[in-house]
């Protein structure tokens, strides 16, 4: 009614509530591309670092992980960093990791191992427990998490990532790209991790920092602290990343790190069913979200599908709409010059081509994760 007699007074005809919802999904969607993803295409590598770098403690958490450790860990153990100590926290494992550690630690004095025995009483669930122990043996205030499957870029990673902290910093948030492969699923996975990499490190730019990937992140020990150590959320087996990040991050103590240099690249899931549940089990993390950034990634998610969806309902029950195919049309060019240049710096240039076909299927894949969030989880640290 108040729609109506608002255009009655400026001779407008009413609107239909569809048509509406569209222009406001539009609007919605120009939002998020113009105030927080476009700001990704003016940040720069690092390209001086300061005189002085802070000892660093790298933290990883291993179970049942040899073979990945026997790939991955040299290069992190070999960073072109002064001083800093790698912790592996070996979680209870039944396969040969603890040799493989041994092994390690007798040729590199800056590896230390934790070893948690099989049938130790868990302080938290999940993964959570063994960081805490991680946490609490590390020698120096800067913590860098990373994973035991992770392969840094380079062995300038460390030294790029804590390179960015800045007088204030309290928080480094970095980049975690997939490995290419050349499977349909795989550019599909990637480019859900690219645009939810373009929320969290655009929002972070804008000054609303809400979340971290544990796979690339860094932040100062009295952090964890101020969290209870992992223990503000003690229900959720996941979201150690998320959820500090969440709880102390803000504009004044958070930086983002893109340099390709300090990119950890992983292998993505290989079958439908294994990514939908780890997304799904990251989606429910999310949920503990600070209300104000749970109801902008509700918005953008919302209208992302509302965009795709109206517009094919308005084009069967109205006929197509030159005013509505034009926004349309130049909503996607924009959409895709915005994330053209952001691709290239996350190195997921190889998808350009093909993001309208990415795009319509992540909207699919946001309406299908609704639906899997309502069924239990299977969580588990594996």
């Amino acid at each position: 009614m108040l729609i109506s007699n608002i255009c009655e007074l400026i001779s407008i005809a009413p609107m239909p509530g569809d048509v509406l919802l569209w222009w406001i999904a539009v609007g919605i969607q120009s939002f998020f591309y113009v105030f927080v993803f476009l700001r990704l295409n003016f940040v720069r590598p690092v390209r001086s670092l300061p005189e002085q770098m802070p000892p660093v403690s790298v933290i990883i958490c291993a179970r049942n992980e040899a073979a990945n450790l026997l790939r991955f860990l040299k290069i992190v153990l070999i960073q072109q960093y002064r001083q800093y100590e790698v912790i592996v926290v070996n979680d209870r494992s039944t396969d040969n990791t603890d040799e493989v550690l041994s092994e390690y630690a007798g040729r590199n004095d800056n590896l230390r191992v934790i070893r948690i025995a099989a049938g130790t009483e868990k302080k938290l669930p999940g993964k959570k427990d063994a960081l805490l122990h991680g946490v609490e043996a590390a020698q120096y205030d800067t913590l860098v998490f990373t994973d035991a499957d992770c392969r840094p870029a380079t062995t300038h990673w460390l030294a790029k990532l804590v390179g960015c902290y800045m007088h204030d910093t309290e928080i480094v948030i970095g980049y975690a790209p997939y490995e290419k492969r050349p499977t349909f699923l795989n550019k599909l996975i990637r480019y859900e991790n690219m645009m939810s990499a373009m929320l969290y490190l655009g929002f972070a730019k804008a000054g609303l920092p809400y979340m971290g990937t544990g796979r690339n992140l860094s932040y100062k020990k009295h952090v964890i602290r101020n969290f209870r150590g992992f223990a503000a959320k003690p229900h959720l087996l996941s979201g150690d990343d998320d959820l500090v990040v969440n709880h102390a991050a803000r504009y004044s103590n958070t930086e983002i790190c893109i340099d390709k240099d300090a990119f950890v690249y992983s292998e993505a899931k290989s079958t439908w069913s294994e990514w939908l549940q780890q997304k799904k089990r990251h989606l429910r993390t999310a949920i503990s979200y600070k209300w104000f950034h749970a109801t902008l990634l509700f918005l953008f998610a919302l209208s992302q599908f509302v965009f795709y969806t109206d517009f094919i309902w308005i084009t069967l029950r109205y006929g197509l709409s030159l005013h509505i195919l034009s926004a349309a049309f130049l909503l996607l060019v924009f959409k895709m010059a915005v994330t053209w240049r952001i691709s290239k710096k996350l190195d997921n240039h190889d998808l350009w081509l093909i993001i309208p076909l990415l795009d319509i299927l992540y909207t699919g894949y946001l309406l299908l994760i609704f639906f899997l969030l309502l069924l239990r989880p299977k969580d588990k640290w594996t």
